[in-house]
């Protein structure tokens, strides 16, 4: 187990890391513009690439199998759990179009751009972590695609299979499980050492995680970016972006401790599970928001607050989960 000081610093060096984002939009050395490009090379190239490498960095056994079918089950039952808390609490005819976002953003969270590069901070080396990470990714991209664009827009015709089953990190998920299953241990080992194979295989792998390893900076950039462009009057002042903040990283890291920490089963699992649903609202709630027909200004203003408080929540809640364990 991790201690409090421990959790708040790594919280503080993920949001340290957005600073040169926000800096170099504010002294205009880069267009705010850029945000998108960098967006789609993290979501469409190195979430992927960093995914699938997880599953290279530890071999396959009976435990790790069966804790990533539990991992698939808490993660989905969190999800839909809050997708009913949400309808429950954000009721009304008025401002559909901000409710929505609201409810999208108090459900769906940051597991890829924030939670994995979190944890591989905060359990260094731990390769099983990065495993049921990219477990809770893949289901937070099924269900975002799905439940989440219903959430938006209110038509089932909107929902596209398609999407979700072509999406760049779900196909990751599927060949780096497929791998890890059959081969029940890291590619490069299929060779034997000194061997051209093995020299390939390794070569190729090196070019695949080091592509992955620009998730964090990137996805980091890309937020501070984002806040150079927020009015900070809208940022700190509107009442319903506080609200999604406080189902996201509050009411959903409680009901993830209520369903978790009781559990007869492996604590790196737990921890995996509280802290990848204790991060704050996804940065895609803001770009599903614009292409969808939700409020995309709101959208990001609420991405952005909740990641702000995150600073604050991610320690406190941890508090609570590593006194109940």
């Amino acid at each position: 187990m991790v201690d409090f000081l421990t959790v708040l610093i790594a919280v503080v060096s993920l949001i340290i890391i957005a600073v040169p984002g926000f800096l170099i939009v504010k002294t205009k050395l880069v267009d705010s513009s850029a945000t998108g490009a960098l967006s789609a090379i993290v979501l469409y190239v190195c979430a992927p690439a960093q995914v699938f490498m997880g599953f290279q960095k530890t071999s396959f056994n009976k435990d790790i199998g069966i804790n990533m079918l539990i991992v698939a089950g808490l993660a989905t039952l969190i999800h839909l759990l809050m997708i009913l808390i949400m309808y429950l609490s954000i009721r009304g005819k008025e401002q559909q179009r901000k409710k929505s976002v609201v409810r999208l953003a108090g459900v769906f969270g940051n597991a890829a751009y924030m939670g994995l590069p979190f944890l591989q901070i905060l359990y260094p080396g731990n390769a099983q972590m990065v495993v049921y990470a990219s477990v809770v990714i893949s289901i937070f991209n099924i269900l975002t695609w799905t439940f989440g664009v219903y959430m938006i827009t209110g038509n089932l015709k909107d929902v596209s299979l398609k999407k979700v089953i072509f999406h760049p990190v779900i196909i990751a998920v599927v060949l780096g499980v497929l791998s890890f299953v059959l081969i029940q241990k890291p590619i490069t080992d299929i060779c034997a050492n000194g061997t051209t194979g093995k020299t390939v295989l390794q070569s190729l792998l090196n070019g695949v995680d080091m592509v992955g390893n620009m998730v964090t900076p990137l996805a980091m950039f890309v937020i501070g970016m984002r806040l150079a462009n927020v009015n900070l009057q809208q940022l700190f002042l509107d009442k319903w972006a506080y609200i999604s903040s406080v189902f996201k990283l509050v009411v959903m890291s409680f009901l993830t401790i209520l369903i978790t920490v009781f559990l007869p089963i492996d604590t790196t699992v737990k921890c995996a599970i509280f802290f990848l649903h204790s991060m704050p609202s996804a940065a895609s709630c803001a770009l599903q928001s614009v292409r969808f027909g939700g409020d995309g200004d709101f959208a990001s203003v609420a991405v952005l607050l909740s990641t702000l408080l995150s600073i604050i929540t991610i320690p406190l809640t941890y508090l609570l989960f590593s006194a109940l364990l």
